[in-house]
């Protein structure tokens, strides 16, 4: 018994101590997407440094360099950002030529201009979005690079810029090549599962609803939208990965912008009221039998389940149809009416959602419609300003104390300080550039020092360096320290300054060591003291400009597509979300009273529609854009206007039976304008602030 009692303890710690060792071995699984993507990444920096050499390029790390700044998980990322990269490289590169032959010899003429140039680009890639802003980015500090060592010998100026675009373009070509190979186009599943998602979610939101079950029913929150337009970050990725895609963007984006319309008519519905009517109950019926079933083939996600689903919704939308008919010659209970309207409306839209998601894989090509996006303005002169001011500042205070580095700062201010600008925290991104390049320091001298000098050949050359990029590259997939990560590889990767010769100096390290310091240094103070960057100051102006929108689509209505309108306020409201990441409770007091603000404008909108039909009566008419007019002030008292014409409108005589239906519709508009002024106009009109 006794023996039978050690055996079983044995037996257990050997379990135990098995489990602990198979959780700690997943933790270094070699075969999950994040090993991957490091594996492949080090490839593509080693077949880099290989092309370089056999080409006899001066500066070989450079290439490398370029493999560990494009590096991306994603294979849409990796070529959409190699070709950007590439193609600003080229732009700057001919910039660096025009300016070298201009102020070669006059250095204070240089900085300025390079510091406009430098604004310039950074101001316009602060107002593109996606990956199209590696462009001007790279376009801005390419001139630095090019000019880097053409300073002291301005008679090897061309050949230094053609050093640089050469490159760049190795490697932009070897990682797209490592990563074309040994990687798959997963965007799109992506892509498609998201929308899917959405899809469902929006179902069973509206279903709920519908059924008026307060337990399952949910508001539409700051995490809603977010999760809405990250869609359209999947849809670029997706477009620079698959030319399929790409001529299907108009489709993907017409769906994604019903999608959202829906998201917000369905946080519309209400039908406490008109709960016992018979039509209702009916229209109720019609979604309990139809939606659910649509869902369901959704849900398969292949494309006779969509057809299906979209067959099904079209017959719930001509049931719909056909009850408001009935309503509307019957004349009976226009709250019916207006409650199924909104109804039809928010299916129609989450129809245009399925029919997006079906043109993804449709056979034929979707031409792009005009969807707009909001430009900061305001942000983009700060970011040129800023990169302006830093250029002339700190290379006239290296001139002035005769810094021997002072081109090396300006070669790494420019890039750090643009790229970190684009980012959502520009000092937190300098921090983690500053850690990295402490790390980076130590590790770059054991490795030129005591590990390079030992070896010979190429292949013991990159088995030197492996473990330090294999460290790197893995921390650029720890969201926490992607900056720390890139800052490391990048310092690192120069600093070894592996050539043809190499150079095993120390006084000459531990100048570029020190000159790298004081540029990241430089970096982090500039984001800091030149126009520093506010989050609540960019929220407000993108709150600003969302109240404006609504304001003038009360005014003067939208010429568009309400799809259109709706989809640029949505990217105002991700970017006041995105804003206030840091004040949770701040963010969901804007964006509930944003979204309030938003069926304001919707109602609107919808109101100018009705006043549009043929069949509605000159009186409804008049009360119709009067209550437009009073809605359009600021002042939040408005709303005792919109009541009394709301009262009006229902009172209204009705020469024949065919506008009776026009008119409920219009009165609905007006109380529904009177409800959102009182509780949020202050709000529109910019009097109530939130802190």
């Amino acid at each position: 018994m006794r023996l039978q009692t050690i055996e079983s303890r044995l037996g257990g710690r050997t379990a135990n101590a098995l489990g602990l060792a198979t959780r700690q071995l997943k933790v270094f699984d070699l075969l999950t997407p994040r090993w991957a993507y490091v594996f492949r990444s080090v490839t593509a920096a080693a077949l880099a440094y290989w092309v370089a050499y056999t080409l006899q390029m001066d500066k070989p790390y450079s290439a490398a360099s370029t493999v560990m700044l494009v590096a991306n998980m994603n294979q849409g990322a990796v070529l959409a950002k190699g070709s950007w990269r590439l193609a600003g490289t080229v732009v700057g590169g001919i910039a660096a030529i025009i300016v070298m032959g201009l102020f070669i010899q006059a250095p204070a003429l240089f900085l300025i201009f390079f510091g406009l140039w430098l604004g310039i680009c950074s101001g316009a890639a602060t107002l593109i979005r996606g990956f199209r802003s590696t462009g001007p980015a790279v376009a801005g500090y390419t001139l630095g690079f090019a000019t880097y060592g053409a300073l002291e010998v301005p008679e090897n100026a061309l050949s230094i810029v053609l050093g640089r675009v050469a490159s760049v373009a190795v490697g932009v070509v070897c990682l797209g090549l490592v990563t074309a190979i040994f990687s798959r186009r997963a965007a799109r599943g992506k892509l498609e599962g998201a929308i899917t998602r959405q899809l469902t979610m929006i179902g069973r939101l509206v279903l709920d609803r519908v059924e008026n079950n307060p337990e399952r029913v949910q508001d539409v929150g700051a995490t809603h939208i977010a999760d809405m337009f990250a869609i359209e970050d999947l849809l670029e990725l997706s477009r620079a990965e698959s030319t399929d895609v790409a001529v299907r963007v108009g489709a993907v984006r017409e769906g994604l912008a019903g999608m959202f319309a829906a998201l917000l008519g369905a946080r519309e519905l209400a039908f406490a009221s008109v709960a016992r009517d018979p039509s209702f109950l009916k229209a109720r019926e019609l979604v309990g039998a139809h939606l659910p079933a649509a869902i369901g083939r959704i849900e398969t996600g292949d494309r006779a389940g969509l057809q299906a689903a979209l067959a099904e919704i079209r017959g719930l939308h001509l049931s719909l149809h056909q009850i408001i008919a009935e309503l509307e010659v019957a004349h009976d209970r226009a709250d019916v009416i207006i409650a199924l309207d909104q109804l039809l409306e928010v299916i129609e839209d989450w129809e245009s959602g399925i029919a997006g998601l079906l043109g993804l894989n449709g056979v034929h090509a979707h031409p792009t419609r005009g969807f707009h996006f909001h430009r900061d303005w305001t942000a983009a002169v700060e970011n040129g300003v800023r990169a302006l001011l830093s250029i002339v500042i700190a290379g006239g205070i290296g001139i002035g104390v005769g810094l021997q580095q002072w081109p090396l700062m300006l070669l790494l201010l420019a890039p750090y300080s643009i790229l970190m600008a684009m980012t959502g925290d520009p000092v937190g991104g300098a921090w983690s550039f500053v850690r990295g390049t402490l790390v980076a320091l130590p590790a770059a001298f054991i490795c030129v020092f005591l590990l390079l000098p030992s070896v010979n050949g190429f292949p013991l050359l990159i088995a030197s360096m492996l473990p330090f990029w294999l460290a790197g590259f893995y921390a650029t997939t720890v969201p926490r320290y992607v900056f720390d990560g890139m800052g490391f590889l990048v310092a690192f990767n120069t600093l070894v300054y592996a050539q043809n010769q190499m150079l095993f100096d120390g006084a000459f390290f531990l100048n570029e060591a020190l000159g790298w310091m004081v540029a990241v240094i430089a970096t982090l103070l500039v984001l800091k003291l030149i126009l520093p960057f506010n989050p609540v100051a960019r929220a407000h102006r993108y709150e600003t400009a969302f109240r404006r929108a609504v304001t003038m689509a009360i005014r003067k209505g939208w010429t568009g597509r309400r799809h259109a309108w709706e989809h640029l306020q949505h990217h105002r409201l991700v970017n006041i979300a995105v804003s206030l990441k840091a004040r949770p409770s701040v963010a969901a007091a804007v964006l509930t009273e944003a979204l309030e603000a938003l069926h304001y404008g919707r109602t609107a909108l919808r109101l100018r529609a009705a006043l549009q039909d043929d069949r509605i009566s000159e009186r409804a008419l008049h009360f119709g854009n009067a209550a437009l007019d009073a809605a359009a002030l600021d002042d939040p008292a408005t709303s005792l206007t919109l009541d009394s014409l709301f009262e009006a409108t229902q009172q209204s005589d009705h020469q024949g039976g065919e506008d009776q239906a026009i008119t409920h519709r219009v009165a609905a508009c007006i109380r529904n304008l009177s409800i959102l002024k009182q509780a949020h106009g202050a709000w529109i009109a910019g009097t109530r602030k939130i802190a």
